[in-house]
């Protein structure tokens, strides 16, 4: 099994990472949507075809996620894996739109879940590959898996190599510190799934909005959210 490099780009306001394992590379999220030629891009400067893209993982079907999904899976020809809980989301193209966290973010929900109903959610496509928990990537010659991380979403999934973890939004990093993300379907579950990382030996999160940090700015933010929830 390789261990592969880990390139994690910001396309819009969201990030993509790519597992770079030459012919057998994976994509992990796909951006906002109107990005395609950016990621085009991204794969000649790290000296990929887009034939070499053979798994497009997503963390989670929101929009910012998905935005470049439908031309990747067409452009690259790679299998599309979803959690079970939000294929069909995928499939019809129909993603509710998460709970806020807070004031401010409580009230973004509640205006768009009354004016922009479908805001959150993809374009339509339908997955090839679906996990139910835990995905093994050693088919694809990557020393990693795929597992459920839910909280965000119900079928948030982030990608666990060695210590290191693509997170989707089960974290985020903010320009004010913040790493709870201001919106989540079930904050108490998403404490748990935390503290299931945590035990895994996680030492750095890439997550689905800014930088990389390492796990103990997040279990201080842990401690602080446990207090709140």
């Amino acid at each position: 099994m390789n261990s592969p490099k880990i390139i994690c780009k910001r396309i819009g306001y969201s990030n993509i990472t790519l597992l770079i394992n030459g012919a057998d590379s994976v994509l992990i999220d796909t951006g906002v949507r109107g990005n395609l030629q950016r990621i085009k891009i991204l794969f000649r400067q790290f000296n990929l075809t887009p034939s070499d893209i053979k798994l497009i993982v997503l963390t989670h079907t929101h929009y910012d996620h998905t935005g470049n999904l439908k031309g990747l899976k067409e452009l690259t020809g790679a299998k599309v894996m979803v959690h079970k809980n939000e294929f069909e989301n995928l499939r019809t193209g129909v993603m509710p739109i998460p709970k806020g966290i807070g004031i401010y973010p409580q009230f973004i929900t509640a205006v768009a879940r009354w004016f922009f109903p479908k805001f959150v959610s993809p374009e339509p496509v339908v997955a090839d590959l679906i996990n139910e928990n835990e995905f093994d990537l050693g088919i694809f010659g990557i020393d990693g898996k795929v597992i459920s991380t839910p909280g965000h979403t119900s079928g948030s999934q982030s990608v666990l190599l060695g210590d290191m973890l693509i997170a989707g939004d089960t974290f985020v990093n903010m320009p004010n510190g913040r790493i709870f993300p201001p919106f989540a379907n079930e904050p108490d579950v998403l404490l748990n799934t935390w503290q299931t990382i945590f035990n895994c030996g996680v030492k750095t999160i890439y997550p689905g909005h800014g930088k990389p940090f390492s796990t103990e700015k997040a279990l201080v933010g842990f401690e602080r959210w446990k207090k709140k929830n």
